[in-house]
This record gives structure tokens, sequence and C-alpha cells, in this order.
């Protein structure tokens, strides 16, 4: 009986480590690419990541600025071979998909009006669930009123 509570326990640490391990990789994939981009200081970077296993979405909303261009960059781990982005309306129409990219799909966008928008990631093709992915929408400068 013992023996079994040790398996499962160092089971599930090996898990939790594993996990840690996926999830550091696709922060620090996402860091280079917000780094890569270039955004000018002051302006926020919004950021999301979590878990996702085949054909599984997530999404969040966020505001985007007017007149403001974005570049808005999905990540994913080395299990994930395919990944998907949307940019959607607040009432849930898309405004524009990148289904080319394999691993790295971006959108560039500049808001006409100061308004909230969605975005929509799907993770299309993951070789061992669940993949981790990171998204980031990135501001590319401010311009002015």
């Amino acid at each position: 009986m013992r023996i079994i509570l040790v398996l499962l326990a160092v089971s599930g640490v090996s898990r939790v480590l594993v996990g840690q391990r996926w999830e550091r990789q696709v922060q620090e994939r996402v860091q280079r690419t917000i780094a890569a981009v270039g955004t000018p200081s002051g302006l926020p970077v919004v950021r999301r990541s979590g878990m996702l296993n085949t054909d599984e979405a997530a999404s969040f909303q966020t505001t985007l600025a007017q007149h403001t261009p974005y570049a808005i960059i999905a990540v994913c781990d080395d299990d994930c071979s395919r990944l998907q982005l949307t940019l959607l309306t607040s009432s849930g129409s898309e405004i524009a998909k990148e289904r080319n990219s394999e691993s790295l799909p971006t959108l560039h966008f500049t808001a006409a009006t100061s308004a909230v928008y969605g975005i929509r990631v799907v993770m299309e093709a993951c070789r061992w669930n669940p993949c981790w992915y990171a998204i980031a929408v990135v501001p590319l400068r401010k311009i002015p009123s």
C-alpha cells in the first residue's frame, strides 16, 4: 500500500515539474518574441497563457486603443505543431484570422476606435496533450490623436 502511495505521489510531482517546464518554455518564447517585435516604453503588453488539448480553444477580451497598431502574437511549446489565432469584435464576429503559421501565428491590427476586442486561440495540433500556449498583445507605437 505504501509503495502505491509513493508511486502516485512521485507521478503527481513529475507531472507538475513537466508542466512547469513547458510553461516556462512558452513564457520564455513569448518574452523573446515581444523583445524582437519591440514596444515603446510605457505602453502595456497584455499577456495570457494556458494549456489546451488538440481542438480546444481559449478566449479573452482586451481593450485596444484607437489608432494604435498592435502585433498579436501566439507561441506554443515543442509538442504543439499548429496553433490558430483569431481577432474578434466584442460581439464575436471575426476581424482577422491567422491559420497559415505553424506555431507562431501573428496578427497585425490598428483599431479604428478604442473598444473591447476578443482574442481566440485554437490548439489545432498537439502531439502530446495538453500543450502550453502564450499570447501577447503588443502595442507597436502610440499615434498622436
